[in-house]
């Protein structure tokens, strides 16, 4: 289950329609309002998609100005998190026993050029 906090912004002319359309529906509640143009609202949804199919149909409701996520908790990210901390701190492919200097540096082709001219010319002349 997710839980999303949102707040919605409506044209001040259209404030009341906004409200009724909000407070009647079904996949969305509302909390709070401050009786010219924001109002909060509380959506829950199976996932991730369904709250977003959510937010984008209050985006749509005439008279919505902006929609804008202020809270947001996902069951599905909870249990991604509870994976990664049972989770090997170490992947196995990382924890074979080669040794330091076995490994090769490839982040920088400078360095890997510098250490071909130093094998080809026996180390005697490198690019600056």
């Amino acid at each position: 289950m997710n839980i999303s906090g949102l707040v919605v912004r409506a044209d001040p002319e259209k404030f009341a329609e906004v409200l009724v359309v909000l407070e009647e529906a079904p996949w969305a509640e509302v909390y709070t309002h401050d009786g010219e143009s924001k109002i909060v609202v509380v959506v829950e949804a199976d996932d991730t998609a369904t709250e977003m199919a959510v937010f984008r149909t209050i985006e749509g409701v005439p008279g919505v100005l902006a929609v804008e996520l202020a809270y947001s908790y996902s069951e599905e990210l909870e249990r991604a998190r509870d994976d990664l901390e049972i989770a090997d701190p170490v992947p196995e492919a990382l924890a074979d026993s080669v040794g330091a200097d076995e490994v090769r540096y490839g982040g920088d082709v400078r360095t890997l050029l510098k250490e071909h001219l130093k094998k080809r010319e026996g180390g005697l002349s490198e690019p600056s």
